[in-house]
């Protein structure tokens, strides 16, 4: 007797941990998916390089004589279907990749040369003429908006 009380407390717990604390937390994107536009806690789109090859024109810019090709940030939101925004947020990580970063972007100073390059390892890279290359966002796995 006493086994199935603990046992039920046991379910009981587990049952409560997983309602509720998680709602309004977007589903992990699947495998496929490079990045994941977020407005306002909600998946607006989650893209695949297939996705954006077909979807949105890709670009070159030269930044300090490097080719930097891929789709601009601003189509990509734009095609993410967000008509207006202020600001936002830019998440993937560091130069040395060890460590997460978020970069805060402002519709007011992202123009088009600002750029999603596809890297040799089929991931996303925010490059600008304008930004230092230490801001630069490597591994770029979400755009969100508040």
């Amino acid at each position: 007797m006493r086994a199935r009380v603990v046992l039920g407390a046991a379910v009981v717990l587990l049952v409560a941990g997983c309602s509720g604390d998680d709602a309004g937390t977007p589903d992990p994107p699947a495998g496929d998916v490079v990045l994941r536009v977020v407005v306002e806690n909600e998946v607006a789109r989650d893209w695949t390089l297939a996705d954006l090859e077909a979807e949105v024109a890709f670009v070159e810019i030269v930044i300090d004589d490097d080719v930097q090709t891929g789709p601009r940030l601003l189509d990509v939101i734009a095609a993410s279907g967000i008509a207006e925004w202020e600001t936002g947020e830019v998440l993937g990580m560091s130069e040395g990749r060890v460590i997460e970063v978020a970069l805060d972007i402002d519709a007011a100073t992202v123009d088009e040369a600002w750029v999603l390059d596809v890297t040799n390892r089929g991931t996303l890279k925010l490059a600008a003429p304008d930004l230092p290359r230490q801001q630069w966002v490597r591994d770029v796995g979400e755009i969100s908006f508040p």
